[in-house]
């Protein structure tokens, strides 16, 4: 039996008892993780992993439920568990009815293209790969611990629904996170991580984009090894294109429709006020070739861009079909979940400030006499209140308009609903990366997509607690 015709059965058998709403999500993943740690592997796993949601409206209640199996007892056990969860809230519900959103109905398969698909490749040309960047990258002479990851997930998703909806889409990633542990004449160890990767297999790691990337990580380390520690205080700042998205990232969680419908962001009543600079334009935006690209969201939404701010005034939010449908507005693509396991919510996927008009020359000009933030630990935001910290990697001192002395241990702060008022500039040139977002014990991946962001003052606060990081995890160092 196909999935497809797997799907339409539980979407049949689920309309047989009464339900007002039924889809099913199924996914196959075939995943490949291979990592290198001073020139030894230290981690090789290739997985396949099947699975499926199915969800259900009942009386204006929801019910899911979901299994890694797909034998016909399991099916049949998930859509019963499902009706009965609903049922159940339906018997107690005192709240208002659901209402979804409209959408079209469509019958489609689409696919990401692949020069080098996860599946069909040889481990050992993934370690050929990794040995000639560790062989390049080992010969920095301040380099304590050196660990590649890399990460190739190839995953065909299925969605149907009882309106009508077929949709077939594969997704193909590929990402390399780059990490060390590095210490100067002082022996404090300063970690450094960052990531390289996109839509596609590793010939994203064969191209001059990546060859770029991975010369500007090996130039910094040594700079970053003898760097000196920075005085706290309040300045002009230029964020680096990972900064400056991590900034933009924080604030769009305050954008996130299920967010201000539960009163956990004060933005509800201000779509047309403005709450930033003219330079500042946001949007969001899945058919954007970044790390968190697809063709449809989890709920069928054909993926759009969003414009969330235009020229500093607030124009809109991030919906699922059911915010939508409760704010009467039209849904944006944005529901998104971990896999077929998991529930969809209100998540982002490439987001970004739209480029400006500045060179970064002109921009260090414009500063004058500031910092350069560059590359982030994360961060995190309490969107009630706007309070934020992002945590750098390192910066470098701006003096007279130039680029000066490396400085580490510090982060930046400030509040969500006042700092994008102090944006006074952008560079035309916008930088792509991959990164993780995680939200109510759910991981997607997102697009760390980003100009240079200049602000005319930032608060600068000493941060020593991440020189005492003793383990690399890139996972959770870049998880914002």
């Amino acid at each position: 039996m196909t999935l497809s015709s797997t799907a339409s059965d539980v979407i049949n058998y689920a309309l047989k008892t009464d339900a007002d709403y039924v889809d099913v999500r199924i996914e196959n993943t075939f995943s490949n993780y291979v990592g290198l740690r001073n020139n030894s592997i230290c981690g090789v796993n290739t997985n396949l992993q099947k699975s499926i949601g199915v969800r259900v409206l009942y009386k204006n209640c929801w019910g899911f439920a979901s299994s890694s199996s797909l034998d016909n007892s399991s099916i049949k056990r998930i859509v019963d568990d499902a009706i009965k969860c609903a049922k159940k809230t339906a018997a107690n519900n005192s709240k208002p009815p659901i209402q979804l959103a409209k959408i079209s109905s469509r019958k489609t398969s689409v696919s990401d293209s692949c020069e080098k698909d996860p599946q069909f490749l040889e481990q050992k040309d993934r370690i050929t790969l990794l040995n000639n960047i560790n062989k390049k990258t080992s010969s920095v002479k301040e380099i304590n611990v050196l660990d590649l990851k890399l990460l190739e997930n190839h995953t065909q998703k299925l969605f149907l629904n009882s309106e009508g909806s077929e949709i077939e889409q594969i997704l193909i990633r590929a990402s390399l996170f780059l990490g060390s542990s590095v210490s100067g004449s002082s022996n404090f160890q300063k970690i450094r991580s960052v990531g390289f990767g996109g839509v596609g297999g590793i010939e994203l790691f064969e191209k001059n984009d990546f060859d770029k990337f991975h010369d500007s990580f090996i130039k910094t380390l040594p700079e970053i090894a003898h760097a000196k520690l920075i005085k706290p205080k309040e300045q002009p700042v230029i964020l680096n294109e990972e900064m400056g998205w991590n900034l933009c990232h924080e604030f769009c969680h305050a954008v996130e429709a299920d967010l201000i419908l539960s009163d956990l962001s004060p933005l509800n009543n201000q779509i047309g006020s403005k709450i930033g600079s003219e330079q500042v334009t946001i949007i969001d935006d899945a058919s954007f070739k970044g790390y968190g690209e697809y063709y449809f969201d989890d709920e069928g939404v054909k993926a759009s861009g969003t414009l969330i701010i235009e020229d500093g005034i607030l124009f809109d939010f991030l919906q699922t079909r059911e915010t939508a449908g409760e704010s009467n507005v039209i849904p944006t693509s944005n529901g998104r979940a971990e896999s077929a396991l998991y529930y969809p919510q209100v998540r982002q996927s490439n987001t970004f400030f739209e480029p400006g008009n500045y060179t970064f020359e002109e921009l260090l000009e414009v500063t004058r006499n500031g910092l350069y933030v560059c590359d982030s630990f994360g961060g995190n935001a309490d969107t009630i209140h706007g309070n934020f910290q992002l945590d750098a990697q390192y910066g470098r001192k701006i003096e007279k308009g130039e680029l000066s002395d490396f400085v580490t241990g510090f982060s930046i702060v400030g509040n969500l609903y006042t700092v994008l008022g102090d944006i006074n500039g952008m560079t035309k040139d916008l930088g792509s990366f991959p990164s993780y977002c995680g939200k109510n014990g759910q991981r997607v991946s997102v697009g760390a997509i980003s100009p240079q962001v200049s602000l005319k003052r930032m608060s600068v606060i000493s941060n020593i607690a991440q020189r005492q990081i003793r383990k690399i995890d890139f996972t959770g160092m870049k998880e914002i």
